[in-house]
C-alpha cells in the first residue's frame, strides 16, 4: 500500500505538493488554500487486480480542472468517488451540489469540473481509463460531474467498493482480479442505468432476459397479436434492447415467434390424435391468421408444405 500525508510538508509548500501529487497520479488540478482552514492532505492507495483503489483525505483547498489542465492531460481518466464523511462540494456546468454522505460523484477529466474542499472531508475513490466505460454507457458525455444519490446499484457498488479495500490484503492473485472485474461490471451497469431510460443490461440480465422471452414465446406461440413490442412489455425492456439481446444471439424476435409456431404445427400435423384437424384449423391454432402465410412459413422452414408432411407421416 502506498501512504502520504503532508503533515510531513512545510505549510507554505503544502498546495504545491498536494497539486503536483494529483496531478500525477489522477488528472492535471489547480488547487489553492481556501476557507481558512491549514492545507493538509493524506492518501491511502492500492492496487487490486486492474483497479488502483485510494482512501483520500484533505481540507483547506479549492481544485480545479479546467480548460488548460485539459490541455495538459496526458492519458484521459474518470475518478469514480464515494464522499465517506465531511463537507465538500462539486461544481459542473455551473451547477454546485453539496455532497452527503454516501453519494457517488464522477469526474472525467476531459471536461472542467472544480471542487470545494475547504472543511475536513474523506473519499474512496478509484481512477480508470475512459474507455473502460465509456464503451458501456450510451451517454458517456452525460457522466462528468454525475452524482449518484439513493440509487440501489450506488449503494451496493460502494459497499464493494470499500469492502475490497478492507480485504485486499486477503485477496489471492485471481480473487483481485475477480474483484476488479466486477467493481467495472457493476459500476457500467449503474451509470447506464442512471443515464438511459432504457438501459442497456449487463451479460448475465441480457442471458436472463434472452431466456425469459424464448419462455414467453413458447408459451404464447398461438396467440396471433404476439409481437416484439408486447414481449418487450411484458419484459419491461425496451423493444430496441430485446431487439439487440436477440440479435447477439444471431436471431429476431420474429423469426423466433416464427419458428415456434413452425414447430408446434408441425408437431399437430404429426401427431395422431390431431389427425381429425384440418391444415387451416392447426395453422389458426399456432398463432397464423392466414393460411398461405402459414403454407410459405412453414415451407421455407421445413422444406416441405404442411400437406406433404402429412401425408408422409401417414
Amino acid at each position: 500500500m502506498f501512504s502520504m500525508t503532508t503533515d510531513s510538508v512545510l505549510p507554505r509548500e503544502r498546495t504545491e505538493f498536494w497539486a503536483d501529487l494529483v496531478s500525477r497520479h489522477v488528472t492535471p488540478m489547480c488547487i489553492q488554500p481556501a476557507g481558512g482552514e491549514p492545507v493538509r492532505g493524506e492518501v491511502q492507495a492500492l492496487t487490486i487486480g486492474d483497479l488502483c483503489v485510494a482512501q483520500v483525505s484533505g481540507r483547506g483547498v479549492h481544485a480545479s480542472h479546467s480548460r488548460p489542465q485539459i490541455a495538459r492531460a496526458r492519458s484521459h481518466l474518470y475518478a469514480v468517488c464515494v464522499h465517506i464523511d465531511g463537507e465538500a462540494r462539486i461544481r459542473r456546468r455551473g451547477e454546485l451540489i453539496s455532497l452527503q454522505r454516501g453519494d457517488i460523484f464522477v469526474t472525467d477529466s476531459r471536461h472542467e469540473f472544480s471542487l470545494d474542499l475547504e472543511r475536513p472531508w474523506r473519499h474512496l475513490l478509484i481512477t480508470l481509463p475512459t474507455q473502460w466505460i465509456d464503451s458501456r454507457v450510451a451517454r458517456p458525455e452525460l457522466l462528468s460531474g454525475t452524482v449518484l444519490r439513493g440509487h440501489p446499484l450506488a449503494r451496493l457498488w460502494a459497499s464493494h467498493l470499500a469492502s475490497g479495500f478492507a480485504l485486499s490484503g486477503d485477496f489471492s492473485p485471481a480473487a483481485a482480479t475477480l474483484f476488479s472485474r466486477h467493481s467495472i461490471d457493476l459500476l457500467g451497469q449503474l451509470l447506464e442505468e442512471a443515464h438511459c431510460d432504457h438501459p442497456t443490461p449487463s451479460e448475465a440480465m441480457r442471458a436472463a432476459i434472452f431466456q425469459k422471452a424464448c419462455h414467453l414465446i413458447a408459451l404464447k406461440y398461438g396467440d396471433a397479436s404476439l409481437t416484439p413490442a408486447a414481449i418487450a412489455q411484458g419484459l419491461k425492456v425496451s423493444t430496441r434492447t430485446l431487439a439487440r439481446i436477440f440479435a447477439a444471439n444471431d436471431e429476431t424476435v420474429m423469426r423466433r415467434i416464427f419458428d415456434e409456431r413452425v414447430r408446434q404445427a408441425s408437431r399437430l400435423l404429426t401427431a395422431p390424435q390431431a389427425a381429425h384437424r384440418s391444415i387451416t384449423e392447426i395453422a389458426f391454432a399456432c398463432g397464423f391468421s392466414d393460411a398461405s402465410h402459414f403454407g410459405r412459413a412453414f415451407a421455407a422452414r421445413m422444406h416441405m408444405t404442411p400437406s406433404q408432411l402429412r401425408r408422409r407421416q401417414q
